[in-house]
């Protein structure tokens, strides 16, 4: 279903997806980094501590970081289209808008919200890891003197 309007309010509208579209590239990019920065803390500081029961659980961060950064190069590939689609919309004269648009839209914030939160929640594990085996590294330091 297709609907053609002419409306002031809908450009603003249409424009306001673009910018929130864009926001998200910037996003994803931010993201990139905090993965690059997550494993390179992983690989050079942690699992240099670690004992062999301890890598297994730092493997897991890692694939799950790993799995996470492969996805965003779809992601990112699909917000260009978008904003193909919105640029070419928010130019037109007579507007031809589809539902399709605002559903991909839609799906698409949903999937970057599950990114984001999926990132943030190993970011917390990881973090609560690394605290309890600096405790640990600390006590057995402490008992050594």
């Amino acid at each position: 279903m297709k609907i053609i309007i002419k409306d002031p309010q809908l450009d603003d509208e249409l424009q306001e997806l673009y910018l929130e579209s864009k926001h998200w590239l910037s996003d994803l990019h931010f993201a990139e980094h905090e993965i690059r920065f997550l494993r390179k803390m992983i690989n050079n500081y942690l699992v240099p501590a670690l004992k062999n029961e301890q890598l297994n659980k730092i493997e897991g961060f890692n694939k799950a970081l790993a799995r996470h950064d492969a996805n965003i190069p779809r992601m990112k590939n699909k917000i260009t289209e978008l904003l193909k689609q919105l640029g070419i919309l928010i130019n037109e004269t007579k507007k031809e808008i589809g539902m399709d648009l605002i559903e991909q839209f839609a799906a698409l914030e949903t999937e970057i919200k599950t990114l984001f939160e999926a990132i943030k929640e190993v970011k917390k594990l990881l973090f609560v890891f690394a605290e309890d085996l600096m405790k640990t590294e600390c006590n057995v330091f402490v008992s050594q003197l």
